[in-house]
């Protein structure tokens, strides 16, 4: 029987038809790409809602995290950057609040995923929120989107969808332009850029750079709310502080190509255990946790 997750998906997006042969050669050639605005105003008044009601709900519950936490990182002694807020992380929004999941089940996001990642049928990785407090909401220094993740190929996208207006003032991404090219680098400690996991990834022998001193032109992607960006899993972005009075705030979506290799706990020790996910190392990512998104 072929899996399929099917949802009713309402006419949701001001943009609507295939990305271009040149858009895709840019997201080739750069390692990112800004298609344009995918939700109108309404519909993104409407996320912001859902989004504050997941956070309180999760929040109270003890599930929302601060990606600049040094409890995040148990195996790097790393004290928390001086003077950063918070920047608040929340995990699979589309399984606990199931008003999101017309948003992170967009066909459209999913047919430029598909375009991108050049896969025919891609599943969901996962979803984030993103939350950079006014005013301190901290910097997450340059990194990688892989090495994060218990895959065996880099074969996935990021999807950053703006719920607020993002520029340099109030932490919008910054992208090293070409550096996925280079291929996978070492995981980093977000608050700090400190390397790690050298000893149990042996073959990736480099850490992230400085990407201006290794001669990479680094770009600043200033969205409006309602657009999207899309980044590879293996371009180096980074983002700043919050400097501003209001909050910088994110839907963030993970596309992966059908038929990726799940490596699991082997690889990195994720949000669900293999068991939990119904998955070995070695077995093509798919289940419940990972649904095939109609496209």
């Amino acid at each position: 029987m072929t899996e399929r997750y099917t949802i009713a998906l309402p006419p949701m997006t001001t943009r609507d038809d295939l990305l271009s042969g040149s858009e895709i050669l840019d997201f080739y050639e750069s390692g990112y790409l800004c298609p344009g605005r995918v939700f109108n105003d309404v519909e993104i008044d409407a996320l912001r809602g859902l989004v504050a009601s997941v956070q309180d709900r999760e929040r109270d519950e003890g599930r929302v995290y601060d990606l600049l936490d040094p409890d995040l990182w148990p195996d790097v002694d790393e004290p928390r950057p001086t003077g950063a807020g918070p920047v608040e992380f929340l995990f699979n929004l589309w399984r606990v609040e199931p008003e999101i999941q017309p948003f992170v089940f967009n066909p459209i996001l999913a047919r430029w995923a598909s375009q991108l990642i050049g896969a025919r049928r891609v599943r969901l990785l996962e979803d984030n929120a993103l939350t950079k407090a006014p005013g301190s909401g901290g910097e997450l220094k340059w990194h990688q989107d892989f090495p994060y993740w218990p895959l065996a190929q880099p074969n996935a996208v990021t999807a950053w969808i703006a719920l607020d207006d993002t520029d340099a003032g109030n932490g919008a991404m910054r992208m090293a332009v070409g550096s996925h090219l280079t291929g996978e680098r070492l995981p980093s400690v977000f608050g700090t850029g400190t390397p790690y996991m050298r000893d149990q990834r042996p073959a990736v022998v480099k850490p992230i750079e400085d990407p201006a001193a290794m001669g990479f032109e680094v770009r600043t992607v200033a969205l409006a709310a309602g657009e999207v960006s899309f980044h590879s899993s293996l371009v180096w972005h980074a983002s700043g502080p919050n400097r501003t009075d209001h909050p910088r705030r994110a839907l963030v979506i993970r596309f992966v190509g059908d038929g990726t290799i799940w490596l699991g706990s082997q690889r990195y020790e994720y949000n669900y255990s293999d068991t939990e996910v119904g998955l070995s190392a070695g077995q093509p990512i798919g289940g419940e946790y990972f649904p095939l998104i109609p496209c």
